[in-house]
């Protein structure tokens, strides 16, 4: 059970480590309307898992062997993230998204934090669904309270943050530096638990 807390807290991380930064900017600006912010990262977070293990149910008539292919699905994020952030196109990468992300617009309701929420986790579907798929109901279900605490868990993070601006750059930096790592992880035991490398090549 305690492995499977561990898997879920990582998958949660792994996937929210870029959304943190923009809740930290819908925290910064709502000022005292902090709920409404919380409010809309739990509707956006909680439809994701939702849509996540609606499609999971749908994928559990494959053998269980196939199932457990969708962890290249984690691995392809991991590696197209550690290629952002270490490869050759790093700087040309972020002097583009810093000269295109748009400000987040002032007084923002719930539903505005909820959609940028679901816009912004393709990730977490990548991740979520074969995270799901292999698992029993019960796991899913454990899974998912994992998730709906590390919800909290992040809306608490950036309200904190907020308060303490000059910790942002080295959680940026250094998480940004562990995410591939931690998506790769996922992937593979993704991959090894549901016995995929023996149902197609016989390993």
């Amino acid at each position: 059970m305690l492995s499977l807390i561990a898997l879920a807290v990582a998958a949660f991380a792994a996937t929210n480590v870029d959304n943190l930064f923009v809740l930290l900017a819908f925290v910064a600006e709502a000022r005292g309307r902090k709920r409404r912010v919380i409010v809309g990262q739990y509707t956006g977070s909680i439809a994701l898992i939702v849509i996540a293990l609606g499609l999971a149910a749908m994928l559990r008539s494959l053998p269980q062997g196939y199932v457990g292919a969708l962890g290249v699905l984690p691995i392809a994020v991991g590696l197209s993230k550690g290629w952002t952030r270490f490869g050759r196109r790093r700087a040309a990468h972020d002097s583009s998204t810093q000269a295109t992300t748009p400000p987040v617009p002032a007084g923002s309701a719930s539903w505005t934090v909820a959609a940028v929420a679901m816009a912004n986790g393709s990730d977490n579907i990548a991740v979520y669904v074969p995270l799901y798929a292999g698992h029993s109901r019960i796991d899913c279900a454990l899974i998912s309270l994992v998730f709906v605490v590390m919800i909290g868990i992040w809306c608490a993070g950036a309200v904190w943050l907020v308060n303490h601006p000059l910790l942002g750059a080295p959680i940026r930096r250094y998480g940004t530096a562990l995410l591939p790592f931690i998506l790769l992880v996922i992937g593979v035991s993704v991959i090894v638990e549901n016995g995929t490398l023996h149902a197609l090549f016989g390993l």
